[in-house]
């Protein structure tokens, strides 16, 4: 049977208008290009680890320099299934591993995640935290969906801009969708709209999102898919404005 489980896309991006094109931006020099925009990491953090159902955790499919672009002390993200992609499998997960131990050594306080049932068993309070790596985006699918058969909510895929090619490029079996933070500089006083320079882009540019192949979604939609309200509607944070919306694969 075909897969059923939705890959969901999740990506800040920045307009880069050029003669031919609008392009995404979504980074500068392996990080991102704007300041720090907390109203949208903390969306990122809330959607990526909340699960669609009890008993189940999200999985969050990244690059390697993704994985590292994360501060160590935070490595691997909590209670969320963190799956590195990397042509250095064995070398990659030597050191996944040791962070992974390392990141549950701190969580193992007498409150840590699990509490004593009647029977004197234990049960799972919420989503897990662990790691797993792979060598591509196929095979990535594969491990995670095998490994937490039954247990597995959400699947994101969140980058780099390689991974976030391989994701499109998969075949149309599986439901894709984008959940996308547009960011502006904010327009003060008039002046003209100053974007952000970047180097690394999105690999689909703004106008193939709006051609055959491509729906743009509701707001309602997306508030569905991410679990909490989402207004489509532009909002300022510091010298910045965001916007989620959403796109959905049609064929």
């Amino acid at each position: 049977m075909p897969p059923t489980n939705p890959l969901t896309l999740i990506v800040a991006t920045t307009p880069i208008p050029t003669c031919e094109k609008t392009l995404l931006g979504i980074g500068l020099n392996g990080t991102l290009p704007w300041p720090r925009i907390k109203a949208d990491m903390s969306f990122f953090a809330r959607v990526t680890s909340r699960p669609p159902r009890p008993e189940t955790t999200n999985a969050m499919i990244m690059g390697r320099k993704t994985y590292d672009s994360v501060p160590k002390s935070l490595r691997p993200l909590g209670k969320r299934i963190n799956v590195v992609v990397t042509r250095d499998v064995a070398g990659v997960s030597k050191r996944v591993s040791e962070e992974l131990e390392e990141k549950r050594a701190k969580m193992a306080t007498p409150a840590a995640a699990t509490t004593t049932t009647s029977t004197g068993g234990t049960k799972d309070k919420g989503p897990v935290t662990d790691a797993i790596v792979s060598s591509g985006l196929e095979s990535a699918l594969e491990d995670v969906e095998e490994r937490f058969k039954g247990r597995l909510g959400s699947v994101f895929v969140i980058g780099g801009a390689e991974i976030y090619g391989a994701a499109l490029k998969l075949g149309g079996d599986r439901p894709l969708r984008i959940v996308m933070t547009n960011v502006e500089k904010k327009v003060v006083d008039g002046e003209e709209r100053a974007g952000f320079e970047c180097d690394t882009f999105f690999p689909v540019d703004e106008e193939l999102l709006t051609e055959k192949g491509w729906r743009k979604v509701s707001a309602e939609e997306v508030t569905e898919w991410v679990g909490e309200s989402v207004s489509g509607e532009w909002k300022d944070e510091g010298e910045v404005r965001i916007q989620m919306v959403g796109y959905e694969r049609t064929n």
